[in-house]
């Protein structure tokens, strides 16, 4: 079937309209990498840091089930950057899976790869996940206050609110700057 699809997505690359010819080519892209998922893999286990990087970078933009597991499979991996950069990469596919394997990392973060998490997390619009994601409000690290800032208030009701405006008080510029950030993004009609 795949080479069906490839063979005519080809033809497509010859279609009249560009926004057609455009598609195509995407499309084309994303279903040769698809292809590649196994050396993926092998990149993700046993390559450098900069091959890891172009793996998880190459699974995010191919998308789908075989990127989201390869992004999934990359959380794991020994390297802060390559998870950080996973992190960020599984953020447009909140699934229950991807959502459940980066709450689980939570606990055990620190630096960028955390803060990737509550972006990450936060993007989510998920309130059940809220709780999580308001203990970190307190963190000692001012990064990681303002991205819980940030996150917390796309997923929080009225209730989180109160928690949001009072960080406004912090002694962080960053963290205050999160907070106008997201008072900015209030609205009444939450849903």
């Amino acid at each position: 079937m795949i080479d069906r699809i490839e063979e005519t997505l080809r033809k497509l690359l010859s279609d009249p309209s560009p926004a057609v010819r455009g598609a195509a080519s995407e499309a084309l892209d994303r279903t040769r990498a698809k292809r590649s998922v196994e050396e993926f893999r092998v990149r993700l286990r046993s390559g450098s840091v900069e091959e890891k990087l172009r793996a998880v970078y190459a699974a995010g933009e191919m998308g789908g089930a075989e990127g989201v597991s390869l992004l999934v499979e990359a959380l794991a991996d020994p390297d802060a950057e390559v998870r950080a950069v996973a992190v960020r990469a599984l953020a447009p596919f909140p699934s229950p899976p991807v959502l459940k394997a980066l709450w689980e990392m939570l606990p055990r973060e620190r630096g960028v790869v955390l803060g990737n998490l509550l972006e990450s997390l936060g993007a989510s619009g998920r309130r059940e996940l809220s709780p999580h994601v308001e203990r970190f409000l307190d963190h000692p690290e001012p990064e990681v206050r303002a991205k819980a800032v940030s996150a917390f208030a796309r997923m929080t009701d009225a209730a989180g609110w109160g928690k949001i405006l009072a960080m406004a008080a912090d002694p962080d510029e960053t963290v205050r700057a999160a907070v106008a950030g997201a008072l900015g993004g209030w609205t009444s009609s939450r849903p």
